[in-house]
Parts: structure tokens; sequence; C-alpha cells
């Protein structure tokens, strides 16, 4: 016969399910912006309890993914520009100094996790992936995030991890509610070939810029996609 789980035990893992759920499903845009997050509603989602989906809130509310109202709840945050704009350039700054920092000092192993990331990344090929205009595979997503994950990985500061992380998480909501725009996609292999030859090349300087202008290129597309969707 199995062994009873701990009651507090099989709350934690509980609360780990619906924070990894209700986080997947806000970046994704399944739960749309401004939308109210009912726990009723949100128990028939998930299957999950009233007390570990009121945790796994409270903690997406502290990475503002949620926003939790007095007396009225929580919601997903409402979407603006002005706020895009700031994410991306709080996310440019930190990241191009993680991936500098992270070039100069990452070992073998980690140059090794870089292009195998890498490698997995070009291997799925989101073009075929994703024939429909805003089809955006989740595997692709994970494979871009991993990528991008290793290539800063070595950057010394546990911190800098964390906060390019939400930084990521936040980003990556305005990108997916803007959906694909076919154009900006042509040049992505590309850049994330540059990013990995810098990277190999030890060039601190150039990795900085070349993902720099990276998540740049896609804050200008997402801008614009934003502006026509508005």
């Amino acid at each position: 016969m199995a062994e009873a789980v701990p009651i507090r035990e099989a709350d934690e893992t509980a609360s780990a399910d619906a924070f990894t759920l209700l986080r997947a499903d806000i970046i994704s845009g399944a739960l749309q912006a401004g939308a109210r997050l009912r726990f009723i509603e949100l128990q028939a989602r998930y299957g999950i309890g009233t007390s570990p989906l009121r945790e796994a809130l409270s903690r997406l509310a502290a990475d503002r993914l949620v926003v939790q109202e007095v007396n009225r709840g929580f919601r997903v945050p409402p979407i603006s520009l002005d706020d895009f704009e700031d994410i991306a350039a709080l996310r440019i700054e930190l990241e191009s100094q993680a991936i500098e920092a992270a070039v100069r000092s990452g070992d073998e192993a980690w140059e090794e996790g870089i292009v195998l990331a890498h490698h997995r990344l070009r291997r799925l090929g989101r073009q075929e992936a994703a024939p429909e205009e805003d089809a955006v595979p989740e595997e692709w997503e994970t494979r871009h995030r991993a990528f991008h994950n290793a290539l800063i990985a070595a950057c010394g500061s546990p911190w800098t991890l964390h906060f390019c992380a939400v930084l990521h998480d936040q980003f990556d909501r305005y990108r997916r509610l803007a959906g694909r725009d076919p154009v900006a996609q042509v040049h992505l292999a590309q850049q994330h070939e540059e990013l990995l030859d810098a990277a190999i090349a030890r060039d601190a300087a150039r990795a900085g810029k070349v993902l720099a202008d990276h998540i740049d290129g896609t804050r200008r597309a997402v801008v614009e996609r934003l502006k026509r969707l508005a």
C-alpha cells in the first residue's frame, strides 16, 4: 500500500503546481490582461484548492504578474505602452550587463551549455513549427528562454539572474500578447547565431551590444504591433 503524502507536502506541491500553471497562462495571454482571477473559476480550470491558489497568486503578485487589490481580490495586470517601455529598458540594461559578465567569467561548462541550448533552439525550427501567423509553439518558447538563460548563467550574481528572470517574464507577456511579427521573425535565427558567436569568441562588449540590439528589435516590433491592435 502506498504511503500517504503528508498534508503540508501535498499543499506545497499544489501551490507550486498552481504557480507554474498560472504563470504560464498569464505570460501566454490565456488569462487576459485585466481579467479578474476568481477562485471558483480558477479551481474549475486547474483542479486546485483555494489555499494553494491563494499562495500562488500572492507569489505572482510579488513579481507583479498579478495585481492584488484590497478587498477586491486578484486580477491580471492591465497593459500599457509606458509600462512595456520601462520593462524593456530595464531588461536591456540588466541583461546586457549580465551577458558581458558571463562571457568574461564563464567556464567550459557554461560554454557547452550555451552551445547545447542554441542547438536545441535552432533544431526546433520556429518557422516550420508555427505556420499560422500568430501561432507560437510552447516548446519554442521553452527553448528560446533556455538559450537566453544559458547566455547569462555565469554572470556570478544570483540577484541579477533573479531580476533578469522577472523582467523576461514581463517582457514576454507583452511580446506574446502582441503576437508574432513575420518580418521580425526573419532576423531571429541570425541574431541568435550572432549571440552564440560573440559568447564563444569571449567578446564581452560585442555580446552585450548584440543582446541589447536583439531585445530592442523585439521591443520595436511589439510596440508597433500593439499600436495597430489598439
